[in-house]
Order: C-alpha cells, then structure tokens, then sequence
C-alpha cells in the first residue's frame, strides 16, 4: 500500500476496530509497530472513528466506535520516500502484516 503525506504533517495510515453485529464496542485490536519509518514517526492512538472499509459497506459505517489509529508524521522539512511495517489481527487468530510506502511532499 501506499500514500502521499505532506512533510511535517500528522497524516492518517491505518485504522482497526473490534464491534459486535449492533456496532458497539468490543475492545481495542492491537496494532504493533514492526517497523518504524526512518525519516518521520508511527504514532498509535485510541481514538473514535468510523469503521468503513475501502469496497465494503455495512450499517455500522456511519457510526463512531472505539478504535485504534496509526498515524505517520514526517521529520521537520524532510521530502522523499519512507517505509514502515505494522502488524494487526484479524478473524479468527489471523495476522495481517502491512508494509505502506510514504511519499512525502511539500
């Protein structure tokens, strides 16, 4: 996966939920840093949000739940490429594994 970040900027990577078939909250999936971006930082965060997924639709996506959020922000001035790796569960004890390019602009 990939995004574009403007440099300095706090700019939303991944998000990650856990509710039941009524929306509400179950608890708080993990998202676990594998690797950090080398020319910025990974902030994870407990946060409301929707839960839509690209391509899905559900009735829940209209309702803020508790969630996790991982959030990059590039190092002060920098522009160029940055990588990082994030590791969440899903389902039934599965792991998904996530490397995401940043493209950093002005």
């Amino acid at each position: 996966m990939s995004i574009t970040a403007r440099s300095g900027v706090r700019t939303l990577v991944a998000k990650n939920w856990h509710i039941d078939d009524d929306c509400r909250h179950i608890d708080y999936p993990a998202i676990d840093i594998v690797e950090q971006p080398r020319h910025g930082r990974l902030e994870i965060v407990r946060e409301p949000l929707f839960p839509k997924l690209a391509g899905q639709s559900s009735r829940c996506e209209t309702v803020k739940v508790n969630g996790v959020v991982g959030y990059y922000t590039s190092d002060t001035g920098y522009t160029g490429s940055d990588r990082l790796v994030i590791r969440s569960p899903y389902g039934e004890g599965k792991t998904e594994e996530g490397v995401l390019s940043v493209t950093v602009v002005r």
